[in-house]
């Protein structure tokens, strides 16, 4: 039999054969451990109940429609446990002081659990707030979450700003401001604004339109961040597409890396791919990796490169730069020893000391000193050292030597 409770009444209950009816400002006081509800607890206006509650659902609206319009009235209060078989729909606000477990969640404006949720999906219209973990297939909130323990979920989906404490382990996570988790396993990662994880972070793909930060490991096969990068000792990401700058507060390793502005590493770099970058890039360490191309200038312990390096700006090292062809663009600056097998410096570029097979210096380049097989060294070049070969160098009558060029029957050493 369905029982109603009037609206101001009090009514103290242990169970119901039906559905329990609450009027606007009931309040229901739990008799034992829980109520039991075998039908659906339907909530007319603010309702409270004393105590956990185990029902077949849970409905809840204001008593008018103008107030649901004005998020005034339908504020439901369960002072306990919620334990609901099929489904939780409130129009307004549901406040949960124990666990919330049910099929499906449909609040319209605020849904805050003191515990933890668990369900197969949660729809929030304004804010998500749980104490505990959240467990489901599929969230969606239009305005914030916040998580105090550990989140799972196959898709997540928030309007505005998410943070959960814990760590999380979804699918996919597409936030449209600000997110923030304490780490774990994220296969899609989309957000409009930042992203920043406090612990270890495994991911496929990483999609910011602002910043992101990962205070712990990253290991992910791709981040394209329109903004700022900041990357904790020991990451390893297989793709890395920046348009502002990338920074890492110890060694990198990974694939390829494009950046538009900066790039930062306060240890080794190690990539299997290329290094590209259009501005400034600061190596505290080695670099290692298949192609480089700097538009800008690069500082590096040493760098060695397995094809082609580029420079078009300025190259500072202390241990020199090798790779199998190095191209110094025009009027670029290099100081730090060339170590490939086939090197050219563009016209009124200037370098140090060059190792290679096969140099050509472009016209007005300079140089300290030249350790090559055979070569070509144009008008106007400057050649401030020795230049010292096996078996054949071209030197135009209008360029400046100071010493005149020695055939011999080997080479130094290259330092790298």
């Amino acid at each position: 039999m369905d029982i109603v409770v009037s609206p101001q009444e009090r009514l103290r209950l242990s169970k119901v054969e039906g559905d329990l009816i609450i009027g606007d400002g009931g309040v229901v006081e739990v008799e034992g451990e829980e109520l039991i509800v075998t039908g659906a607890v339907i909530c007319r206006g603010d309702a409270r109940i004393q105590g956990s509650v185990r029902a077949e659902r849970l409905e809840g609206e204001p008593e008018e429609e103008w107030l649901w319009r004005e998020r005034r009235g339908g504020r439901i209060r369960v002072e306990g446990d919620l334990k609901v078989k099929d489904y939780v729909r409130v129009r307004n606000f549901l406040t949960v002081k124990g666990n919330l477990s049910a099929e499906d969640v449909d609040v319209g404006g605020a849904l805050e659990v003191d515990g933890g949720v668990s369900c197969r999906t949660v729809d929030v219209g304004g804010r998500l707030k749980t104490g505990g973990d959240l467990k489901a297939e599929d969230v969606s909130v239009g305005g914030s979450v916040r998580v105090e323990g550990e989140a799972s979920a196959d898709k997540v989906d928030v309007g505005g700003t998410m943070k959960v404490r814990g760590s999380c382990t979804f699918k996919r996570l597409d936030v449209g401001g600000s997110a923030e988790v304490g780490g774990g396993e994220i296969e899609e990662i989309e957000v409009g604004g930042s992203f920043r994880s406090h612990g270890e972070l495994k991911f496929k793909r990483i999609d910011v339109g602002g910043t992101v930060k990962l205070e712990g490991r990253g290991e992910g096969e791709r981040i394209d961040v329109g903004g700022t990068v900041k990357l904790s000792s020991g990451s390893h990401i297989d793709e890395i597409d920046v348009g502002g700058t990338l920074r890492a507060e110890g060694d990198l390793e990974g694939g390829s890396i494009d950046v538009g502005g900066s790039v930062r590493i306060q240890g080794d770099l190690t990539l299997s791919g290329t290094l590209k970058v259009g501005g400034t890039a600061r190596l505290r360490g080695f670099g290692r990796m298949r192609g480089l191309d700097i538009g800008g200038s690069m500082e590096a312990e040493g760098v060695i490169v397995e094809e082609d390096a580029e420079i078009g700006g300025r190259m500072t090292t202390v241990k020199g730069l090798k790779a199998r062809r190095i191209r110094i663009g025009r009027r670029s600056r290099v100081s730090g020893p060339l170590i490939g097998e086939h090197v050219r410096i563009e016209r009124g570029a200037e370098v140090g000391d060059v190792y290679a097979k096969v140099l050509v210096m472009g016209r007005d380049s300079s140089a300290e000193n030249l350790y090559i097989e055979r070569g070509k060294i144009n008008r106007g070049c400057r050649i401030y050292g020795s230049i010292k070969y096996l078996e054949d160098v071209k030197v135009d009558r209008e360029a400046e030597v100071s010493e005149a060029p020695e055939k011999v029957h080997s080479l130094p050493q290259p330092p790298l």
